[in-house]
């Protein structure tokens, strides 16, 4: 067994092994073709009631957005385009691709600037991380920070549901056929009796 020696500052603060440590956890350097960029998330928000009580397709999509917040060095926040076979091809269930992204935006990890499609032009959904700034140099938002437990239990009881049916009127005209389905009689019905 090795002694003591109490000049040896090999593992000490101020020695090798902790200038190895903060070499080795260091957010990654260098690299323009951006792989290696990386999003920082504080442990509030890890720990908060709004990121732990997200369903599965959720949090693929919100990790998704911060894929492309990174893919803009991190400098279009406001501006992000993310489409529907971006969102599935990341893993994101494609029928539930809406459900999760009202749901980020009804726990506040997200802001929604609603697109529309029509015509041929599309006018894409335009997403905003609320816990970075935008774009135009504001400070982040941070609404995750009001969403309490509560009000996430009442997401997965209540308001999914809501949600989802007020998605199914918007934009949806009511099919109705050309023509009346019951063809009127031409004339009334006589009733002929044999004599």
């Amino acid at each position: 067994m090795a002694e003591f020696n109490p000049r040896d500052r090999s593992r000490t603060s101020a020695g090798k092994t902790r200038s190895l440590v903060r070499k080795h956890t260091a957010p990654p350097s260098g690299g323009d073709d951006g792989s290696l960029r990386w999003q920082w998330l504080t442990i509030q928000l890890l720990e908060s009631p709004a990121f732990t009580s997200l369903s599965t397709n959720a949090s693929r999509a919100f990790f998704r957005i911060i894929i492309e917040h990174n893919a803009h060095a991190a400098l279009a926040n406001g501006r992000l385009v993310v489409t529907h076979p971006q969102f599935v091809s990341y893993g994101v269930t494609g029928e539930y691709v809406a459900d999760a992204l009202d749901e980020l935006d009804y726990k506040g990890l997200i802001k929604v600037r609603r697109g529309r499609a029509g015509s041929g032009v599309a006018h894409p959904n335009l997403f905003t991380l609320t816990f970075v700034g935008d774009h135009e140099g504001a400070l982040p938002t941070n609404d995750w920070r009001r969403c309490t437990a509560e009000k996430c239990r009442k997401w997965s009881e209540i308001d999914r549901k809501l949600a989802a049916e007020k998605r199914g009127r918007v934009g949806r005209k009511k099919k109705t056929p050309l023509r009346d389905p019951e063809i009127p009689p031409l004339r009334d019905p006589e009733i002929r009796r044999a004599s």
